[in-house]
């Protein structure tokens, strides 16, 4: 299981109502936000996509993009249009606007996936569960599909029927103390108060 093969995916299919502007490319410090995100990604990960339905919008970034086969269909549409076309037994699926990925926590979610007795792998911060970023089992597409084609959409309610592995609030603290992982850019002002954080730089 050491070896097991892990494809990265970045969804970038949001809508960014609030933003108002595509947040794939929306600048932070002098690099499009799908840029931080991919950058951390693509260390650990030998294969990654950024999962998008603007593919040629994006082609620009110079990542492998593509084409989200579900559109409107969430986190869940992308994780199946990954898992149709990934060599790797697990997906690391995460979202274009958390720039603030930490490299320890991804690393001790894909310890965790490897141990071979999950079929997805998630945190739990002090905010409670946290459905990205995950890590999802090929064995879980025929579910992912049907809740796809039925509309079920909700991360959780896969969870809740996958054999599930949590990352207990303790263990997040010890990969990510500040739990920068899970902060979401989604309004001007998330984007002014992520510039000023020191750990963003360009």
């Amino acid at each position: 299981m050491a070896g097991t093969l892990i494809t990265g995916a970045v969804l970038a299919g949001g809508r960014s109502r609030r933003l108002g502007r595509d947040k794939v490319v929306l600048p932070l410090n002098g690099k499009p936000l799908a840029a931080w995100v991919m950058e951390v990604v693509r260390e650990e990960t030998p294969e990654s996509w950024l999962v998008t339905n603007q593919p040629l919008a994006h082609l620009s970034l110079g990542y492998p993009c593509l084409s989200d086969l579900w559109p409107g269909r969430g986190a869940l549409g992308g994780l199946l249009s990954v898992m149709l076309v990934a060599r790797g037994d697990w997906i690391l699926l995460t979202a274009c606007d958390t720039p603030f990925l930490q490299p320890d926590l991804l690393r001790a979610m894909i310890q965790t996936a490897r141990q071979g007795r999950s079929e997805a792998v998630v945190c739990q911060s002090r905010r409670g569960l946290e459905p990205l970023p995950g890590l999802f089992h090929r064995r879980l597409q025929a579910r992912v599909q049907t809740q796809v084609q039925e509309g079920v959409l909700p991360v959780r309610t896969l969870l809740a029927a996958a054999r599930t592995a949590i990352l207990a609030p303790a263990a997040v603290q010890q990969y990510d103390p500040r739990e920068l992982s899970f902060l979401n850019i989604n309004t001007v002002q998330d984007l002014a108060e992520a510039a000023a954080l020191p750990k963003i730089s360009a």
